[in-house]
């Protein structure tokens, strides 16, 4: 009665392991590059954020040219970057600190 569907591959089959080298090792330089940009209120910096400008530079070359993988991969780059660098103070609060989770300590 039901139908299974096709298990999905993570890779695309017309990719070669040579495309996808060259996406880890753009990915890799990408996140190195992002990890120099620069965030208002941290270590004194009150400039522009540096970040946010790169999504927004990145943003509008999608809207010019849509459907190309670098802009796709930049803006998961970015977002985890972001999601990188909110939970870096988090962790260095709790890493003195071990508590047993209970409702009351939230």
């Amino acid at each position: 009665m039901s139908e299974r569907a096709e298990p999905v591959a993570l890779v695309p089959p017309h990719e070669s392991s040579e495309e996808i080298a060259a996406e880890y090792s753009f990915r890799g330089r990408y996140a190195k590059e992002l990890e120099k940009k620069r965030v208002p209120g941290v270590n004194n910096y009150f400039g522009p954020d540096e970040l946010l400008e790169e999504r927004v530079k990145v943003n509008q070359q999608q809207m010019k040219t849509p459907g190309r993988r670098g802009e796709i991969i930049k803006q998961e780059e970015i977002a985890k970057e972001i999601i990188r660098r909110i939970s870096v103070p988090i962790r260095s609060t709790v890493i003195g600190k071990v508590e047993k989770y209970t409702p009351t300590n939230i």
